[in-house]
């Protein structure tokens, strides 16, 4: 066996159309009858292939032509989801309810690879289907396929892990088999990966043979004797066999094969068909001896049924009882077993005797019913609705689809089946039913008719389990229909959800002739326009957004100056702390340092100092630790009064989250608070203070202050010194700040510049003068970090500018210990 490729891609459309043959005003098209194509499940989907499929036209004034062949020229396949729920009722477009796909290169013309089957069959287990047999029109278009060729579409991958892509496969036959045949009967096992042709018609010379030829020669016309079987088991390695039947088992057209759950592997049950049919004739005539012979034998076929046992290879002929449907061809089955397995029930609906094809049609229901292989019927149907040459098919347990067939052929125009092209019915009510819901279904139970005649219930617990009076022909029969299937092998793909559909369940819309618009606007133009459109004014607003979100942000920074991240306004929650703190509230803060701390002066001293600029103001205590301030060349001093009326009112702004008084994470401070010092008062901004610790005036005023305490004073001093311990490495000597100077908002400018000398010259034994502030450390750390380059004027720390240049041995500005990153929120 060889296998290739097909150059065939998937052409996938919303529902089924016509696809040739389209006429003048004609605006859509309604599937008619579908006579002899060949279907099968694979999982949630039927499939259906070839066979002759005629539409009625509807034309734009809302009428409707006579039914039209489109001979199916791209080799399209049907698909049915179980999924999709559909109604049956008249004047609707059932059409709609079928996808398709092509067989032919890119949805291309069908060729040699791809032809249009008429009959023939389709077998399929869980993963892959293939197409056997059947009959093809004669064309010079094209080459016709070879007498070894078979094509399968593999739909899912089966064993091993390899590469796989769904697709066709041109399938090549061995061991001598050929297509040469038609008008047989399929069944597929796909539990046990099995797929069976049984019987049918060949050519006399077993070669080519033709749909509707006028050559004897490639004529189907004699029974074949033999059954095809097909072993799916390894995907990529199928085995094709050709089964002869024996001389107790006769051949016949177009009879039903069907697969009963029982033994090893189960048995096939051949039912019905006859041994000559008009439609197997050139003329499409029989002769009297032809029509004498059939009447003579055809019924046979439905009184006595063949029997295969297919793990054992082995042949019966089993007689039936009660009255059966008499001659039948063209009819289709299903098989439903009792949910304990002691009956397996055959359903039969339609078809004809072959003989006249004129004469109405059979619409019955009949059940055959295993073991007992007892008849009945179950379901009379209506004079003028039945059809031949149709597909049923099992979508849940207790449901049954008829798919296709054709009318009887009364007048020179084709007549479509009533009923519409599919037609559903409930197998545990007998009862055809209008909807199929996929969400409708139970669990099959045997119809009261039957269980009546075989004992037992709706579930089972059948009494007769074996053909009366007189039993089965063959002993062996007994044992082959006493043992049970493992049913574990028997994988169920059900319940299936409902497809979204824009109408509700079992209400297809009608698709009725209307005239064609004059507009050449695509349909797709509007969802593409929305689309576009509203993509387009969400772009918009996302930028409307990002704009006013910048212009918000520079709005902030400019009315109230942000921190150095952009995350809070400095200047107002500072001076609202600053305002809200009552005077007596907060003790100074002692840091631990090993320099000797010197407090200010007293009471009056701070007054003079106050009195400087003619203002008095009010010192303010504080954690943080000062920089030295710049001196005035001028006056002398640094010292600058803040203007009162330049304090904003006392509101706390909810945008600007503050910051904890907390010391940054690379030193360790100690704060300890002496409870016999008053919070001093708020003393005046100082600007450009000269260097305390360092040459110049400022350090003589300072030390001669100093001399002027009482011992008591000093030994007062000099205790809080001791117990003023600093941790940060380099060993230096600091001092206590007891007041927030708001000079040091600038971190160290040239006038505080030399870290390493301020800590370490002349900090001990100093004899406190009159000065205006305490002595600063080299690498004190601002309590804030002030706006750079606000362009404003003054010396206070509300209005700091960013003036003033770091000398070459200036320390490393160090962070504030009011720094954002210590905020209330946590970041």
């Amino acid at each position: 066996m060889f296998r290739s490729l097909l150059a065939a891609g998937l052409f996938a459309r919303l529902c089924a159309a016509q696809q040739s043959g389209w006429q003048t005003g004609q605006v859509n098209a309604t599937m008619c009858y579908w006579d002899s194509p060949r279907a099968a499940v694979v999982r949630d989907t039927l499939y259906i292939d070839g066979g002759a499929l005629w539409w009625t036209p509807g034309m734009s004034d809302g009428t409707y032509g006579p039914p039209t062949s489109d001979d199916n020229p791209l080799g399209i396949v049907y698909q049915l989801n179980f999924s999709t729920p559909f109604n049956t009722t008249a004047q609707t477009n059932i059409s709609n309810v079928f996808t398709t796909q092509s067989k032919a290169a890119a949805g291309g013309a069908a060729n040699n690879v791809a032809p249009n089957y008429y009959d023939g069959v389709m077998m399929a287990n869980d993963y892959e289907w293939f197409i056997y047999g059947g009959l093809i029109t004669q064309t010079a278009e094209y080459t016709l396929p070879d007498s070894q060729s078979a094509a399968a579409y593999e739909v899912y991958a089966s064993g091993p892990p390899k590469q796989f892509k769904s697709g066709y496969i041109l399938e090549t036959l061995t061991n001598g088999l050929t297509r040469y045949v038609t008008n047989g009967a399929g069944v597929s096992v796909p539990s046990e990966n099995l797929g069976f042709y049984f019987g049918g018609l060949r050519s006399a010379s077993f070669g080519p043979i033709y749909y509707q030829t006028g050559n004897e020669t490639y004529n189907a016309d004699v029974l074949s004797d033999t059954m095809i079987e097909l072993d799916m088991t390894v995907q990529t390695q199928e085995t094709w066999k050709n089964i002869s039947l024996p001389t107790t088992v006769p051949g016949r057209i177009n009879a039903e094969l069907v697969w009963v759950p029982v033994s090893e592997q189960g048995v096939l049950v051949a039912i019905g068909g006859v041994v000559d049919a008009e439609y197997a004739e050139l003329d499409t005539v029989l002769d009297a001896n032809q029509t004498a012979d059939t009447k003579l034998k055809s019924p046979g076929l439905m009184n006595t049924v063949a029997v295969y046992d297919i793990a054992t290879g082995s042949w019966y002929e089993q007689p039936t009882s009660e009255q059966n449907p008499g001659m039948l061809t063209q009819g289709c089955t299903v098989m439903a077993s009792a949910q304990d397995g002691s009956s397996h029930n055959i359903y039969w609906y339609g078809g004809w005797q072959g003989i006249d094809s004129t004469q109405p049609f059979n619409d019955d229901v009949w059940v055959l019913s295993i073991p007992t292989f007892m008849w009945m019927k179950v379901s009379s149907g209506t004079t003028g609705h039945g059809r031949a040459g149709h597909r049923c098919v099992k979508p849940y347990p207790d449901q049954m689809f008829v798919v296709g067939g054709y009318a009887p052929l009364t007048g020179t125009i084709p007549q479509c089946v009533s009923g519409n092209i599919i037609q559903v019915f409930n197998l545990s009510t007998a009862t055809w039913i209008t909807n199929y819901d996929p969400a409708v279904w139970s669990n099959y139970t045997v119809p009261s008719m039957i269980s009546s005649m075989i004992g037992g219930t709706g579930t089972g617990s059948a009494t007769h389990t074996q053909p009366s009076p007189s039993g089965f022909a063959n002993a062996s029969m007994t044992g082959l229909f006493g043992a049970a299937y493992n049913t574990s092998k028997i994988t169920t793909w059900y319940p299936y959800h409902a497809a979204a559909s824009t109408s509700p369940p079992g209400n297809i819309t009608t698709i009725t002739p209307t005239p064609k618009s004059g507009s050449g606007t695509p349909s797709y133009l509007g969802p593409v326009l929305g689309v576009v459109l509203g993509l387009f004014f969400l772009t918009l607003a996302i930028v409307a957004f990002l704009i006013w979100r910048r212009r918000h942000l520079f709005r902030s920074s400019a009315a109230g100056g942000q921190s150095e991240n952009g995350t809070m306004d400095n200047r107002r929650w500072v001076t609202n702390w600053l305002r809200a703190t009552p005077a007596d509230a907060k003790a100074p803060t002692v840091t631990t340092d090993e320099t000797p701390v010197t407090p200010y002066p007293y009471e009056e001293d701070r007054q003079e100092m106050a009195e400087v600029q003619g203002q008095q103001v009010f010192e303010m205590m504080d954690t943080s630790r000062l920089v030295e301030l710049g001196a005035n060349p001028d006056t002398g001093t640094g010292l600058h009064p803040i203007p009162m009326a330049q304090v904003p009112p006392h509101s706390p702004s909810p945008s600007s989250p503050r910051s904890q008084n907390l010391a940054p994470s690379n030193s360790i401070t100690s704060t300890t608070t002496t409870s016999t010092l008053s919070r001093p008062p708020v003393s005046p901004v100082l600007q450009n203070s000269p260097r305390l610790d360092g040459p110049g005036q400022g350090r003589e005023k300072f030390i001669s202050g100093m001399s002027q305490l009482s011992d008591s004073d000093r030994g007062h001093l000099r205790g809080i010194s001791e117990t003023s311990v600093s941790t940060e490495g380099g060993g230096g000597v600091g001092f206590v700040t007891p007041l927030e100077t708001p000079g040091a908002l600038r971190g160290l400018g040239a006038a505080g510049a030399g870290g390493g000398e301020g800590r370490g010259e002349g900090s001990e034994g100093m004899v406190p003068t009159k000065v205006p502030t305490p002595p600063l450390r080299g690498t004190a750390v601002s309590p804030l970090t002030p706006p750079q380059g606000t362009g404003r004027e003054g010396g206070d720390y509300l209005n700091a500018s960013g003036g003033g240049s770091a000398s070459p041995g200036a320390v490393t500005r160090r962070r504030s210990n009011f720094s954002e990153e210590l905020g209330e929120d946590g970041r």
